[in-house]
């Protein structure tokens, strides 16, 4: 008895894992571009928002640091988003110094110091020459 009382919960376990529905993937584009290079600029699965890199250049790197995060947050207003909400960032920077360099402009940006996970990789190039550095996240509504 205590034998089928087993495979009868085991198989009613397997039945409900089989019914769950697929996550739902949703893709954004924000720019034209995106299309000819072969992305999204926000791809959403469930509740989790991924944030293709926003690359920014300029004179310096606080002009670049500051227009980065200008932009992301549009891109998480957008989505009813605040940087809040953002749980993972990835910075690419062809200058780690002159990134460290900018903490204050990139703290300003998280909201009552609510600081998520991140990397931040020196690198030797990005997509475009002029660029200096390249910000993704990850945000979860």
């Amino acid at each position: 008895m205590h034998s089928r009382m087993i495979f009868l919960f085991a198989a009613l376990m397997l039945t409900g894992c089989a019914q769950m529905a697929p996550t739902k993937i949703t893709r954004y584009t924000i720019n034209s571009w995106e299309s000819d290079i072969g992305y999204a600029a926000v791809v959403q699965t469930g509740n989790t928002y991924h944030i293709s890199g926003v690359t920014c250049g300029g004179p310096n790197y606080k002009e670049a640091v500051s227009v980065c995060y200008k932009e992301l947050g549009g891109i998480l207003a957008r989505h009813q988003l605040t940087s809040q909400n953002v749980v993972k960032e990835t910075i690419y920077a062809l200058d780690i110094e002159a990134l460290k360099q900018q903490i204050p402009v990139r703290k300003k940006f998280y909201v009552n110091s609510q600081f998520p996970a991140a990397t931040w990789v020196q690198i030797s190039r990005l997509y475009s020459p002029e660029h200096l550095i390249e910000i993704e996240l990850i945000a979860v509504k």
